[in-house]
């Protein structure tokens, strides 16, 4: 077990004995502290990497979209929290350096286009696939498998929502910020959803064998 697995194990135990719950509500508490332990340091990952590559704001954007449907739709796993933090921020310089250097600068229209197929793609994938558990952190309880979809669909749609807000919002300053913003949600939500993906699930096993710690 790892260190993060048991701060969030003794998180669980501990909440339990104060408010005195069932099993399956402490899977679920254990659940979302290793989540959030997690994202937490995949936040401030986000921010060191994203200031070394001058991708700051667009790390931070796509590592938090990442991380929130990531609480709810699980996906893929690498071997050691370590390797996954590695991971996760190698995957989130790439796609701010895509976003920064090419994709912003399209136009409005192809912008808006790449956004729906994102979103529609996602739900797709969520709806079919979430949760998606891994070996070491098993989901056992029906009743929180059936929450954490109905969370990871809530997610999505209130990702769109806030898109079309974005969207709405450049239109009236005209400020690329804004557009940054819509794609880094974008396909930050594509990417979470494809890691649900057996082919996904593949590929990052693949690098998490290969990396050398």
């Amino acid at each position: 077990m790892s260190v993060i697995e048991s701060i969030a194990a003794n998180v669980g135990k501990k909440t339990r004995s104060i408010l005195d719950f069932d099993d399956d509500t402490e899977e679920i508490v254990i659940y979302g502290a290793i989540n959030l332990i997690q994202t937490t340091v995949s936040f401030l990952l986000a921010i060191a990497i994203g200031f070394i590559f001058d991708v700051i704001y667009e790390s931070l954007v796509f590592t938090i979209t990442v991380s929130m449907l990531k609480k709810y739709s699980g996906g893929a796993h690498a071997s050691t929290p370590g390797r996954c933090l590695f991971i996760g921020s190698t995957i989130s310089v790439i796609f701010s350096l895509l976003i920064n250097k090419i994709l912003f600068k399209q136009n409005i229209w192809g912008i808006t286009v790449i956004g729906i197929l994102c979103t529609g793609i996602s739900l797709y994938i969520i709806i079919k696939k979430a949760p998606v558990d891994s070996e070491n952190k098993p989901i056992t309880s029906n009743k929180m498998r059936q929450r954490l979809k109905l969370d990871s669909i809530a997610t999505i749609l209130i990702y769109s929502i806030g898109m079309v807000i974005v969207l709405l919002i450049f239109k009236i300053s005209a400020n690329l910020v804004y557009i940054k913003i819509f794609e880094c949600v974008s396909l930050g939500t594509l990417w979470q959803s494809f890691t649900l993906t057996k082919t996904a699930i593949k590929f990052l096993h693949k690098i998490d064998y290969l990396l050398p710690f």
